[in-house]
């Protein structure tokens, strides 16, 4: 791993009033930087030869340059308001999760970060190629295996550029209870994938969010254990698994990821709709 991380250079146009507010209220060029660097070290981003920029390359082997800070700003000013309400509300941490990769390539950065070389990431079959092969779609509107108003990768990377920018509560472990806060409490655990669905779908407290993929789980998981030597959704803690009610696999399942500690594994695997755990809980995020 390289002593020395190299940042993209970021331009330094006037900003206007709501950019400055932004860029205080959310600390945002420390958290790209900071994101940025996580991203080189982790090994999820590369200097890409055909732009020459940072990025990835997606499910075609296509090259999807990373945001730069100031296209993110902007995108936030747009948004302003109900991104400042989002932030009073505890969505504050900046997460750049590169939804076009294919979720193996995400899987195997995983793998080469946990230092532990007895299977470090558990996969189950259902995962393999899903997403590549459009058998695991994102946003889904109900779990419906023919009307589930989700979109495939191939889609999402048309409408987004293969880059998802998302705004999250710096929660490594998931609350038993959930506080309320400004308006809005957060998601108990214990409830089914239905039922987190119904609540973001149809609760204003819960209006602009949407829920976590995994492979927005495994970034935040990365980003946190590379610059903190810690790990989230630490289950056999004082975390809990996290229900990715983001996505849905046509067969009628639903994705969910966790830390085992006795293990020292991550772990990828599925449940039902319906299925209620007491050790599961699910993470929301604001899309930018």
């Amino acid at each position: 791993m390289p002593e020395k991380f190299i940042v993209p250079p970021t331009e330094q146009p006037k900003r206007s009033e709501n950019q400055e507010r932004l860029e205080k209220i959310f600390e945002l060029k420390k958290q790209y930087q900071e994101q940025v660097k996580a991203l080189i070290a982790t090994g999820v981003i590369e200097l890409l030869p055909e732009t020459g920029k940072y990025g990835v390359y997606d499910i075609k082997g296509k090259e999807c340059p990373i945001l730069s800070y100031d296209e993110i700003l902007k995108r936030m000013e747009l948004k302003e308001k109900m991104l400042t309400k989002k932030k009073e509300q505890g969505f504050g941490k900046l997460l750049l999760v590169p939804i076009g990769t294919p979720l193996s390539f995400l899987i195997d950065r995983t793998r080469d970060l946990i230092v532990y070389e007895n299977q470090p990431v558990y996969v189950t079959d259902e995962y393999k190629d899903a997403d590549v092969k459009g058998d695991l779609v994102y946003g889904v509107k109900k779990f419906d295996k023919e009307n589930h108003g989700g979109k495939t990768k191939e889609e999402l990377i048309k409408e987004t550029g293969g880059w998802q920018i998302e705004l999250i509560e710096d929660q490594p472990d998931l609350p038993v209870q959930g506080k309320e806060i400004k308006g809005r409490k957060q998601f108990d655990a214990s409830q089914s994938p239905e039922e987190y669905l119904a609540k973001i779908q149809t609760d204003p407290q819960y209006a602009n969010e949407q829920f976590t993929t995994p492979e927005a789980q495994l970034i935040y998981f990365m980003e946190y254990l590379q610059r903190n030597n810690l790990v989230i959704d630490d289950w056999d803690g004082q975390g809990k698994g996290c229900w990715n009610v983001g996505a849905y696999f046509k067969s009628g399942r639903v994705p969910f990821g966790f830390w085992i500690r006795n293990d020292r594994r991550f772990r990828l695997l599925w449940g039902n709709p319906g299925d209620l755990a007491d050790d599961f809980a699910a993470r929301s995020s604001v899309g930018v």
